[in-house]
């Protein structure tokens, strides 16, 4: 899997979560797209675990990312399960403040997770790329 399109796609997503928390939508006119919001997170985690868990493009013989790039002491492993971590826990606020009708705690995870995303699974998938 080339590392293009996991990297625009890792930014586009988190582009669309900042401006979903940065925008001032009234709860009726949301309707039910918290839903669709909450799976975003949800969506990367399982790109970037999909990404890090395939084959090495670099190397081409069966060789994983995890296995190929993850130094015993380095810091990618502990990069990969923080933004898992942090994925999954944005996805459960999401949908617990979409559920409840907080759409000001909506808006501050969805733009954090934009944020998260940007940075730390950006860094994690470049990490995962170099060679």
């Amino acid at each position: 899997m080339p590392v293009f399109p996991v990297l625009l796609v890792n930014s586009l997503i988190a582009i669309l979560l900042v401006a979903a928390g940065i925008l001032r939508t009234p709860a009726r006119a949301l309707g039910r797209w918290w839903i669709a919001l909450a799976a975003l997170p949800l969506l990367l985690a399982g790109l970037l675990s999909a990404y890090v868990f395939s084959e090495d493009t670099y190397r081409d013989n069966g060789v994983s990312r995890w296995d190929a790039y993850r130094s015993p002491g380095g810091a990618l492993g502990p990069m990969f399960f923080l933004s898992i971590g942090l994925m999954a826990a944005a996805a459960g606020l999401i949908a617990y403040a979409g559920l409840t009708g907080r759409m000001g705690l909506l808006r501050i995870t969805a733009c954090g997770a934009g944020l998260i995303a940007f940075f730390l699974l950006g860094t994690t998938i470049i990490g995962f790329n170099l060679n």
